[in-house]
């Protein structure tokens, strides 16, 4: 016991000497990288304020361009100066070596819709332009009977609305506005048959007998148009003579004149009791002895 304690004791001086002779290395501490220093955030610059977009100003007030006004009569493709080829008497109320004065249109016979018969013009002035006319008329209207009833009543313009013709009345009516629009002066004539005349004045009973006709000026010269039944009269019409040979249904002599104008309201018929008026008094004042038709050459448009 005595020599094992002295052993811990020598171990333990050894101990003691070895350290208090030398002493340990101190390892020094890592050296301290100081924090970054703080960059603050930039001051905050606030949007400029908002400009406003300008006030608004208005387009100016549209100022539309002035109203068509189409070229007066005669029609706005022609040149033609109605001068004619020959002297002409007054008859009927009718100035016809002044065609020029039966290029106006009369109340009935205007023609609004102007545009409507465009297909007829850029055509020179012909006889077989006058027959286009007839023949655009016939294709682009029907016919019924109407007994009269519309006689005096209708406009051209109510006319190209309906697309129907009752009677010569009606297409003469349409024609002679066409024409006239087409730059060609125009008249309408009202007859009367000279048979249907000769029975009247007998006291004998029936139907009224008579027809509407139109007189166009072409080519310097007055021609004869029945606008209904596709007849005219070119070389030789004489416009102041009063008869008009042709026969139709009950008529086997022919048509003696009654009265003339622009249309039926510029010489006075307004109905169909006013004609039948007016065709009594003419029977009645027809001179059956001064009768004598013309020896006039009736053709066909083509």
């Amino acid at each position: 016991m005595h020599i094992r304690a002295c052993v811990i004791v020598l171990l333990m001086m050894f101990t003691v000497v070895a350290c208090a002779s030398t002493p340990p290395t101190p390892v020094p501490l890592p050296t301290s990288t100081p924090a970054p220093t703080y960059t603050p955030f930039p001051t905050y610059t606030p949007y400029p304020a908002v400009t406003p977009f300008p006030t608004y100003t208005p387009y100016p007030t549209f100022t539309p361009f002035p109203t068509f006004t189409p070229i007066p009569l005669p029609s706005r493709t022609s040149t033609f100066t109605p001068t004619p080829q020959k002297s002409y008497a007054t008859a009927f109320g009718i100035d016809y070596s002044q065609p020029g004065k039966f290029l106006a249109q009369g109340e009935q016979t205007r023609l609004s819709n102007r545009s409507s018969i465009d297909a007829l013009r850029g055509k020179p002035q012909s006889i077989a332009h006058l027959g286009e006319i007839y023949f655009w008329i016939a294709r682009g209207f029907s016919s019924y009977a109407a007994g009269g009833a519309n006689i005096g009543k209708m406009t051209t313009d109510q006319l190209f609305v309906e697309r129907r013709l009752s009677g010569c009345h009606d297409w003469a009516l349409v024609y002679a506005s066409i024409a006239r629009d087409l730059g060609y002066p125009a008249v309408m004539i009202d007859t009367a048959g000279v048979s249907w005349a000769k029975r009247f004045r007998a006291g004998e009973k029936g139907g009224y007998v008579g027809h509407v006709f139109v007189e166009v000026f072409v080519a310097g010269k007055w021609v004869l148009v029945d606008s209904t039944n596709n007849w005219y009269v070119d070389d030789g019409y004489d416009p102041a003579n009063a008869f008009i040979p042709l026969k139709m249904g009950s008529e086997t002599e022919g048509l003696f004149v009654m009265r003339k104008g622009v249309d039926t309201w510029g010489y006075g018929i307004r109905s169909n009791d006013e004609l039948t008026r007016l065709m009594g008094e003419s029977a009645n004042a027809l001179k059956v002895e001064s009768i004598k038709f013309p020896p006039y050459v009736f053709q066909r448009f083509k």
